[in-house]
């Protein structure tokens, strides 16, 4: 009973987040300035194409091994150009850096809400939370 609520206050939250964002004006992706790059050891990248297209990003999120071995895995059959990917790291890094002392489920949330909103608000592209799967080692929001 509770992980269905919990499961309905993040859609819930996710669906309100983007129902207010959605009135931004959002830029083209080739009209975007790039972003400064991630020191973080850790990538992502496009895995696959069409209907079963994912993009996965693994590694060291944080600078403290909090989520060490954290995994993103975000299913969208839109392949991400590399400033989008880079746009991603940076946004994943400087929420994680801001959360390092948040327990772990909250910090993985937060990493769910922000690769959600870089979704919307740089690419144009409603992700809904559904699918998007952040684990770090056994523990899966």
């Amino acid at each position: 009973m509770k992980e269905t609520t919990v499961k309905l206050a993040r859609f819930a939250t996710a669906t309100a987040l983007a129902a207010a964002l959605a009135g931004v004006a959002i830029a083209p992706a080739a009209a975007q300035q790039p972003s400064t790059t991630t020191t973080h050891p850790y990538s992502c990248s496009n895995v696959g194409g069409g209907p079963g297209h994912t993009v996965n990003c693994s590694g060291l999120v944080t600078v403290n091994n909090v989520l060490n071995g954290t995994t993103v895995n975000i299913k969208d059959i839109n392949v991400l150009t590399g400033t989008q990917i880079n746009d991603l790291q940076v946004a994943l890094a400087n929420v994680a850096d801001n959360n390092v002392n948040a327990p772990v489920t909250v910090q993985l949330l937060n990493l769910e809400t922000a690769a959600i909103t870089t979704y919307l608000t740089k690419f144009g592209i409603t992700v809904l939370p559904v699918n998007v799967g952040i684990c770090a080692g056994s523990i899966c929001v």
